[in-house]
């Protein structure tokens, strides 16, 4: 039973995230890669994106920041990457909602909304 509570927390969390994509490469076409086969490069923790990786797309996400973490972020990154056929996704940023938007979210009883910019990334691999 904890198993199963756990898996619904951990879907409902994710499910709070969305992610809005805009296509670099409309010529790249490869197979969905599952999200748990797509590595996560972050230009926070000084990581770049190697040359001969491909652009496929730019990812928005979005979420309440009450409800959500970094880690729900980063799986929903990595499950819309890998629908794309992506097997990387270089995160280029990560804010929580600063505070004048959390004050008017408690106002106005709104979400402040936590947001991420990545790139879906298809890299070559050995």
């Amino acid at each position: 039973m904890k198993t199963r509570t756990t898996v619904l927390l951990a879907v409902l969390a994710t499910a709070c995230v969305s992610v809005s994509k805009t296509v670099l490469d409309e010529g790249f076409r490869d197979a969905p890669v599952p999200a748990s086969r797509v590595d996560v490069l972050m230009a926070s923790m000084g990581d770049t994106i190697p040359q001969d990786c491909t652009r496929v797309a730019i990812l928005h996400a979005s979420g309440d920041q009450d409800m959500t973490d970094e880690g729900d972020f980063l799986e929903k990154l990595r499950e819309e990457a890998g629908k794309l056929g992506a097997n990387t996704v270089y995160v280029r940023s990560m804010e929580d909602a600063g505070t004048a938007e959390r004050i008017v979210g408690a106002v106005f009883d709104v979400p402040a909304d936590r947001d991420s910019e990545a790139l879906a990334l298809h890299c070559p691999t050995d």
